[in-house]
């Protein structure tokens, strides 16, 4: 059988609030050897891990990270007990896996800046060349940062992956614009009409691109993007072997 690179969305996040170190260790005790998150910046300059802005979803407490400083931050409790993660505690602890790194719009050049300060660190620069995936939603920051480091990877942005994804559909996909060895999100299905089939992704492959699966929730979906062939799974839910 196919077997696709599992990818651990936001870490095993059925055992521990997301995006923190007790998500992240639950996802390598499954086995996940790649992992997603997204990335953040303080008001007074450091980088976090946080997907929403404002933390009440994760904390109880409606706090806007981009207008916090870390020690108030780092005072906060979330909803299992955990902590937020700094990008130097992660490091640290996370940074010889491999990573799709979401950098989050708001504050965006602020938070571009401030991982190019830690690219100058050899090691970071290593990881963030060799390990690491970029999936950004402004333009402007993902040109800014690609122009810095020509070498980074990034993910096709959402309008790529919707112009890919109708090309592929209807059968056309040299009009779709993919680019070979890139990696475009689909999800399952849109509404009830199934996207990702055997079909679908051989059109990807012709132009040698790269399929992945989008969160796929239950069982049948996973199954789905098992038999289409894609070539990785994003998913808040356990790796199948």
């Amino acid at each position: 059988m196919h077997q696709p690179t599992w990818i651990s969305h936001r870490g095993y996040c059925l055992e521990a609030t997301e995006n923190t170190a007790e998500s992240f260790d639950a996802a390598l005790a499954l086995g996940f050897t790649h992992l997603e998150t997204d990335l953040r910046s303080t008001a007074d300059g450091h980088l976090v891990l946080a997907h929403d802005d404002d933390l009440s979803r994760v904390s109880g407490e409606a706090t806007k990270v981009t207008e916090a400083s870390r020690a108030e931050l780092e005072a906060l409790t979330l909803r299992g007990g955990e902590r937020l993660l700094f990008f130097d505690q992660w490091w640290r602890a996370f940074g010889r896996w491999r990573w799709i790194l979401d950098i989050k719009p708001e504050a965006g050049e602020r938070t571009l800046e401030l991982l190019d300060q830690w690219s100058h660190k050899p090691d970071v620069a290593e990881f963030l060349n060799q390990r690491a995936r970029f999936l950004f939603w402004d333009r402007q920051q993902q040109s800014r940062w690609q122009n810095r480091h020509p070498g980074a990877e990034c993910m096709a942005s959402v309008g790529e992956c919707r112009l890919a994804g109708v090309a592929c559909q209807v059968g056309l996909p040299a009009l779709g614009g993919l680019q070979p060895g890139r990696s475009y999100a689909l999800p399952p299905k849109l509404g009830r009409v199934p996207l990702l089939s055997p079909t679908v992704v051989e059109r990807y492959h012709r132009q040698r691109a790269r399929v992945l699966a989008y969160l796929p929730e239950s069982e049948p979906e996973v199954d789905r993007a098992l038999d289409s062939g894609a070539d990785e799974i994003l998913t808040n839910h356990q790796p199948r072997s």
